[in-house]
């Protein structure tokens, strides 16, 4: 929608304007929708083994296993979803994994950047 591409423009042109060394955006629906990728340097996917999945989801919004089976036939499978990716994170462990596969990603994209070498951490 226009309106939230010249938003989104909007913050990304204010935290580089503070500095940031890379934006993040956040597009649930990017391969679904088939988006310009042109906006986008790189893709990150966040994955999980899909019955990993299915059980967040039940955990947080309480929807049964068929509800949630339905929703995620709708959605571009996961085998597309990470053939799409330059980068993913694999989110099947604890918060500390997640924080640690985070925090290799960061020096990754701040070295690509130019803010540090990939030595830095």
């Amino acid at each position: 929608h226009p309106m939230i591409r010249a938003a989104s423009a909007a913050r990304c042109e204010a935290a580089w304007a503070d500095g940031a060394p890379y934006v993040l955006m956040v597009v649930p629906l990017l391969v679904e929708t088939g988006a310009d990728r042109s906006r986008f340097n790189r893709i990150l996917v966040i994955d999980c083994p899909e019955a990993l999945q299915v059980e967040r989801v039940i955990s947080r919004s309480g929807l049964s296993a068929t509800e949630v089976a339905a929703i995620m036939a709708a959605q571009t499978s996961r085998r597309e979803r990470l053939a799409a990716a330059d980068d993913v994170i694999v989110n099947d462990g604890d918060l500390a994994a997640l924080r640690n596969a985070v925090g290799i990603l960061h020096v990754k994209y701040c070295a690509m950047a130019g803010k540090i070498s990939t030595h830095e951490k």
